[in-house]
């Protein structure tokens, strides 16, 4: 497990106004990401990475999402995205990922076409949501196979693009994880080497690790909630210290009382925070079961993997059941966009909106 120095978090959270401003991270920040290699914090070992097993990778997003939300985002969607590495040829992923500042950006949508031409492919089409667009070296996309009389087929494969080839749209306008520069990009026929193809789908037939064989989409669900998680840790934090010193008018008594003291907001406190943190120990221990079962070369039982994307949903409405049950009771120092507590609700109410945490999935 990495271990953050207090030095570092406050490097990190010192940089976060700044960056929330101007919609990216800064360049500080950048560093920091770089000398640590965080980006590669899931590229196989045979090119270079740490090639972290998952539930401790997933055990330091959720810290990492405690000390700011946009940073954690970024470093959580580009690390996750480079672990396409392994899914490589890997003569072909040694060259795109040796640099420390290689970092994908992308979308898992199936929005565009990919058509054979010769040895490649020639792409086209418009992605939404690519995390990191200010900072990727290359962008990640699904398209559908098309043959070459234009007849588009059933299946669809994931590509690598450099973002020299990419048009990025500024359309992230949002009200939270602003600094995670999460804009829309298009490609307009660019062609491709069939070298930059991969395929998710399936475990890796070019890289053994358990990483590499995990199921992808329950891979990506886990790496969705930690976000929510962490986010949800440090709501809780900044709301005790505020607690600790709100007076409020005590009634039925004489004078004035801290909020801490205070019978109701203890209960709830209380409640949420319990409540939370069983639902957090339930999925981790899920996600630990999993993660021994794929280590052992056996495949995750049907039920079993149903059960943790089931912990995922109900983790996430949890966290969400703690920030919205505290939030009324910290009056008008929740409300102020340049408090810190403000910019954690609102980074946590964007996240909060991912697909993958949507309690409209079919489980």
């Amino acid at each position: 497990m990495i271990t953050l120095s207090s030095q570092l978090i406050k490097k990190i959270r010192g940089e976060a106004v700044h960056a929330e401003k101007q919609g990216k991270l800064t360049s500080s920040q950048l560093d920091t990401i770089y000398q640590e290699r965080w980006f590669h914090l899931l590229i196989p070992q045979t090119l270079g990475g740490k090639e972290m097993d998952l539930p401790t990778f997933a055990r330091f997003m959720e810290t990492l999402a405690w000390v700011d939300g946009s940073f954690a985002w970024a470093v959580n969607l580009g690390a996750g995205a480079n672990m396409f590495a392994g899914f490589m040829e890997e003569n072909i992923a040694k060259d795109i990922f040796e640099s420390e500042k290689t970092c994908i950006a992308g979308s898992g949508a199936v929005n565009g076409t990919a058509t054979r031409r010769k040895d490649g492919y020639l792409i086209e089409g418009y992605w939404k949501y690519a995390s990191g667009s200010s900072h990727a070296t290359h962008f990640s996309l699904n398209a559908m196979l098309v043959d070459a009389n234009k007849k588009p087929g059933t299946e669809f494969r994931s590509f690598l693009v450099p973002a020299d080839k990419v048009s990025v749209i500024e359309s992230w306008q949002v009200s939270g994880l602003k600094a995670t520069a999460s804009h829309d990009f298009k490609v307009d026929k660019v062609w491709v080497h069939e070298d930059s193809l991969f395929n998710l789908q399936e475990p890796s037939s070019h890289a053994q690790g358990a990483l590499y064989q995990f199921p992808f989409m329950l891979l990506a669900e886990i790496n969705m909630v930690v976000m929510v998680n962490g986010l949800a840790l440090r709501f809780l934090e900044l709301a005790k210290t505020i607690a600790g010193g709100k007076p409020i008018y005590a009634s039925g008594k004489s004078g004035t009382m801290l909020l801490e003291a205070n019978a109701r907001f203890k209960k709830t406190s209380v409640n949420v925070e319990q409540s939370f943190m069983k639902k957090k120990e339930q999925l981790f221990d899920c996600l630990d079961q999993c993660w021994q079962a794929v280590a052992k070369g056996e495949k995750i039982e049907k039920k079993i993997g149903k059960k943790l994307s089931m912990l995922v949903l109900q983790t996430a409405v949890s966290a969400g059941q703690l920030v919205d049950g505290l939030y009324p009771f910290l009056g008008m120092n929740v409300v102020f966009e340049n408090t810190e507590i403000n910019r954690v609700w609102r980074d946590f109410k964007t996240a909060s909106q991912h697909a993958l945490l949507s309690p409209l999935r079919n489980i």
